[in-house]
C-alpha cells in the first residue's frame, strides 16, 4: 500500500484520466452524433441502455467489493489473502461475464422490439462482448485500487477511450459510407430497396450505428490487454511480507466476503443504472402514447426542427434520440468527475475505519463531499444557464436537434448537480459497512422517475420535455435521505456552510458570469467562440469566488504533488478556509 500517498492524491490521478477520457469521449461522441443524428443515436443508445444494467449487475460491484477487502487486508497485514482475493475474483466472473454476453446476444432481438426499436437489434448484439471484457479489467482494477494506486485505472480508462475514438468512428463510417455507394450504384442499401436519398441515409442508420458499438467493444479489448500488461510488470513490486501469525482465509471465505459486499453494491449500480433503463423504456412507450394521441400538437412544438423523412412512426425514436444522444452525454460529464472522489475516497476510509481512525473517517468524508460540490455547483448550473450554447457548439451540424433538447438540458443540469453529490455518499456508505441503503433509497428514486415519467412524458404537450424532472425527483431523494444516514452512521458533523453552501454561492457566480460574457460576445462575435469566452469568464469568476470565500481546506491540498508548498502558499496569503 502506498502509504505516502492519501485518497486526493488517488482523487486527483482519475480525475486527471477522467478529463482525459471525457475530452476523447467528446472527440467520438460529436462527430458520431453529427453522422447518425437524432434516429441513429437512438440505436446506439438503446444498446448502451440495456448494458449499462447488465454491466451494474456484473461488473459495478467488483472493484469497490476488491478495493475495499484488499485495502483491508493489506492494512491488516494479510498480503497473500489480498492476491489470493484477485485469483478469485478473476476466475468467477469471467464465467460470470460469459453468461452476461450470452443472455445479452440471445436477448438482443427480443430487447429492441419490447421497447418498440427493432432497428437497434444489431447494434445490442455488437455490444455484449464487452460485458466479458469488463469484467475481467474490473477486477485487475479492483486489485490495484485496493492497493491505493490509482494509475492502472486512469490509464486503462485512456487506452478504452482512445481505441472506442478509433474503431468506433472507422467502423461506422465505413458502414455508413458501404451503404450509400450500395444505393448510388443499384438502389438498394444492404440489399433493402429505398426509394430517395433519404431514405437510403436512414436505412443505412442501424448498420452505422452497430459499427460504432462494434469499436466500443474492441475498446474493451484494449483495456483487457493494458491491465495484464500493467499487473504483470508491477504485482512483483508489491511487498510480500506478512504478519506472523496469520492464519490464511479459506478461498470459500473469501468469496462469500466478495459476494457479501459486491451484491449489495451490483445491486445499488444497478437500480441506479435502471434510471436510464426507466427513461429507455418508459421514455419510449410514454411518447408513442404521446403522439398517437396527439401527433399534431407535438409537431406544433418544433416547427422546423423535424428532419424531412422522419414521420409518426419515427418521431419517438427521433425525440428520444435527441435527449439521450445529445444532451444526456453533456449531462453524464458532470458526476462523472465525483465518481472518481468515490472511487478513491472508498479504501482510504475502509482502512481508516478497519484501524479504528474514526478521526480520520470524519475528516476524509468531509473533504470528500467539498471537493465533489466544487466541481458539482458550477458545472451543473453552468450548464443549466448555457445548455442551448454548449449544445450549438458541440453539435454544430444538428441545429434541429438542438432546438429540440436544449430545454430539457437546463433541467438536468441542476439534476447533475444531485447525482454528483449521491457517488460521493454511496461510496462512503459502503466504505462504512452500510451498502445496502443506497440499494434501497436508488429503489424508491427509481420509483418516483418512473411514475414522473409515466404521468408527465406521455402529456403530448410535455413529451420528451419532462424526462428530466423524473430524475431530478429521484436524485433529490436520493441525496436527501443518504446524506442524513451517513452522518447518523459516520456520527461525524458536517459543516454544511462550509461544504455545500459556499461551494454553491461560488458555482452560481461561475454560472451567471458565464451567461452574461456570452450574451455580451455574442454581440460582436461568432457563438461558438462567444460560448468558449463566456465559459473562461465563468472559470476565473469561479476561482477567485473559491479562494476569496476560502473554501478550500489546508488539507484539501495537502496529499497532491506538492501540494504543501501550494497550501503553504494560499495560507500565507489568507486564501484556506
Amino acid at each position: 500500500m502506498k502509504s505516502g500517498k492519501g485518497y486526493l492524491y488517488g482523487t486527483m490521478v482519475l480525475g486527471l484520466g477522467t478529463i482525459v477520457v471525457k475530452v476523447i469521449g467528446a472527440i467520438f461522441k460529436i462527430p458520431l452524433t453529427n453522422l447518425l443524428g437524432g434516429v441513429g443515436m437512438s440505436y446506439f443508445n438503446v444498446a448502451y441502455d440495456l448494458y449499462y444494467p447488465l454491466c451494474a449487475l456484473f461488473i459495478s460491484g467488483v472493484p469497490a467489493a476488491l478495493s475495499k477487502l484488499i485495502s483491508e487486508n493489506m492494512a491488516r497485514g494479510r498480503i497473500q489473502d489480498a492476491k489470493k482475493l484477485l485469483h478469485i475474483a478473476l476466475f468467477t466472473f469471467t464465467g460470470i461475464g460469459l453468461a452476461g454476453t450470452a443472455f445479452m446476444i440471445w436477448g438482443a432481438e427480443r430487447f429492441a422490439c419490447l421497447i418498440n426499436n427493432p432497428q437497434a437489434q444489431a447494434a445490442v448484439t455488437m455490444l455484449a462482448p464487452s460485458l466479458l471484457f469488463g469484467c475481467i479489467m474490473a477486477c485487475l482494477r479492483g486489485y490495484w485500487q485496493g492497493n491505493q494506486d490509482m494509475v492502472p485505472t486512469a490509464k486503462s480508462q485512456v487506452v478504452e477511450a482512445a481505441a472506442k475514438l478509433f474503431f468506433g468512428l472507422l467502423f461506422a463510417y465505413w458502414a455508413a459510407q458501404s451503404g450509400i455507394k450500395e444505393y448510388l450504384a443499384s438502389g438498394t442499401v444492404f440489399g433493402v430497396p429505398c426509394d430517395s436519398m433519404e431514405q437510403a441515409r436512414l436505412a443505412v442508420l442501424p448498420r452505422s450505428a452497430a459499427g460504432a458499438v462494434l469499436g466500443v467493444t474492441c475498446s474493451t479489448i484494449c483495456g483487457v490487454i493494458y491491465l495484464l500488461w500493467y499487473h504483470k510488470r508491477q504485482n512483483k513490486k508489491i511487498p510480500s511480507f506478512e504478519q506472523r501469525f496469520l492464519i490464511p482465509a479459506s478461498k470459500r471465505k473469501l468469496l462469500f466476503q466478495l459476494f457479501q459486499i459486491a451484491a449489495p453494491v451490483c445491486l445499488a449500480s444497478v437500480i441506479s443504472n435502471l434510471t436510464s433503463f426507466i427513461d429507455l423504456i418508459s421514455v419510449m412507450n410514454r411518447l408513442s402514447a404521446a403522439i398517437t394521441q396527439d401527433g399534431a400538437t407535438i409537431l406544433s412544438m418544433y416547427p422546423n426542427a423535424i428532419p424531412g423523412g422522419i414521420g409518426m412512426e419515427q418521431l419517438a425514436s427521433y425525440l428520444y434520440g435527441c435527449y439521450s444522444g445529445l444532451a444526456v452525454p453533456v449531462y453524464n460529464l458532470i458526476p462523472s468527475i465525483t465518481t472518481v472522489v468515490g472511487i478513491s475516497m472508498l479504501p482510504a476510509l475502509s482502512s481508516a475505519k478497519a484501524v479504528g481512525n474514526m478521526k480520520h473517517v470524519s475528516a476524509t468524508l468531509e473533504s470528500s463531499l467539498r471537493i465533489s460540490a466544487l466541481f458539482a455547483f458550477p458545472a451543473g448550473f453552468g450548464v443549466c444557464a448555457l445548455a442551448d450554447p454548449i449544445l450549438r457548439l458541440l453539435y454544430f451540424s444538428k441545429p434541429m436537434e438542438v432546438t429540440v433538447i436544449a430545454p430539457a438540458l437546463r433541467l438536468m443540469g441542476i439534476s447533475a448537480i444531485f447525482v454528483s453529490l449521491v457517488l460521493p455518499v454511496n461510496a462512503a456508505l459502503q466504505a462504512m459497512g452500510r451498502a445496502d441503503l443506497p440499494v434501497k433509497l436508488l429503489l424508491a428514486g427509481g420509483a418516483f422517475k418512473l411514475g414522473c415519467n409515466y404521468l408527465l412524458v406521455g402529456v403530448p404537450q410535455l413529451n420528451i420535455q419532462a424526462a428530466p424532472v423524473g430524475t431530478l425527483a429521484c436524485y433529490l431523494f436520493v441525496l436527501s435521505a443518504g446524506l442524513c444516514a451517513l452522518l447518523d452512521i459516520s456520527q461525524a458533523k458536517l459543516q454544511v456552510i462550509s461544504v455545500l453552501g459556499k461551494p454553491m454561492l461560488a458555482g452560481a457566480g461561475c454560472a451567471l458570469s458565464a451567461q452574461q460574457g456570452y450574451f455580451i460576445f455574442n454581440k460582436m462575435l461568432s457563438p461558438g467562440i462567444s460560448t468558449l469566452l463566456g465559459i473562461a469568464i465563468g472559470g476565473l469568476v469561479f476561482l477567485i469566488l473559491v479562494f476569496s470565500l476560502r473554501i478550500l481546506k489546508k488539507e484539501d491540498i495537502f496529499m497532491v504533488p506538492n501540494g504543501e508548498k501550494f497550501a503553504n502558499l494560499l495560507e500565507k496569503h489568507h486564501l484556506l478556509g
